[in-house]
């Protein structure tokens, strides 16, 4: 087995990666690896500005959606806020966290609350391709 150096700082991170994906470090790089490669991939698509599915899960429930990367519009599919669209990936996580618990501040940065259902990362990701 090949093995690579990294420093404590980026150890650390697959840590977290690896845990919070249930993965191994080893599957969390691979997945990140994978990741890379389909974004540049997606770039050169010719319908590259198609809906992608996206869900939360906040306090156990989880809440699907579509994101479009053209407008950042964020349409709700599941729950008790399906059909609503919203302007931003943070106002629908504000609406999401809003619904479900109104004695805390909904405020969220919609960019690390959303993840890509087919990927695992965070919707941020997808901001950083463009």
């Amino acid at each position: 087995m090949a093995e690579i150096a990294v420093s404590s700082t980026v150890q650390e991170r697959i840590a977290l990666l690896s845990l919070a994906w249930g993965i191994s470090e080893g599957e969390a790089v691979e997945r990140l690896l994978n990741e890379f490669q389909k974004s540049g991939q997606r770039r050169l698509a010719p319908n590259a500005d198609k809906r992608i599915p996206v869900h939360a899960v906040y306090e156990g429930s989880r809440t699907e959606g579509l994101f479009d990367p053209g407008s950042e519009v964020l349409e709700i599919t599941s729950g008790a806020l399906a059909g609503k669209r919203f302007r931003s990936p943070s106002g629908a996580a504000a609406a999401v966290v809003g619904t479900a618990n109104p004695r805390v501040r909904p405020n969220r940065n919609g960019w690390a609350f959303w993840v890509c259902t087919d990927t695992g990362s965070i919707l941020q990701m997808i901001r950083r391709e463009r």
